[in-house]
């Protein structure tokens, strides 16, 4: 692909890429620079474009997956403010708790952290993280099901083990 033929599909697909960006990330700005890095990573590899069947998709995919690395870098940054506050705090005590789940959440097939997380830490509905990653609201629900299902057995593991 030329660097004229990506730039018309940049133009041709940002706007697209950006309702999937904002519709996975609150923060407007990130969405758009989650876009913008997506673009740039599709630039670096535009030689290589032509062995893709779906050039959109591929991008849609790209935007996924750097939109999940921030809501994982959010994730990691409030779970630190909230270990640095239960450490200097001595109203709290250290709860291992927390570490202890988000271990479990991390052992989790990506698709189903993706969801778990978009669910429970981004506060998305169902609707909104179907329409996000284009399932249908069965089959988010039931990887939400399988999510939390081994996330308790790990527990229970833990706890008797």
């Amino acid at each position: 692909m030329t660097t004229q033929e990506f730039e018309i599909f940049a133009a041709r697909s940002r706007a697209r890429l950006l309702t999937t960006a904002r519709s996975l990330i609150a923060n407007g700005d990130e969405a758009e620079d989650v876009v913008q890095e997506a673009l740039i990573k599709l630039y670096s590899m535009r030689d290589r474009l032509s062995e893709y069947r779906n050039i959109e998709a591929l991008a849609t995919v790209v935007v996924k997956h750097l939109a999940l690395n921030v809501l994982r870098h959010h994730h990691r940054h409030r779970t630190t403010e909230l270990n640095e506050r239960v450490l200097y705090s001595e109203e709290l005590q250290p709860d291992d708790r927390i570490d202890e789940l988000l271990k479990a959440i991390d052992s989790l097939p990506s698709k189903q952290q993706m969801i778990l997380r978009m669910k429970h830490i981004e506060g998305m509905e169902v609707e909104e993280i179907a329409s996000a990653v284009q399932m249908s609201h069965d089959a988010i629900y039931q990887n939400l099901s399988r999510a939390r299902r081994a996330i308790l057995e790990q527990f229970k593991q833990r706890k008797n083990g």
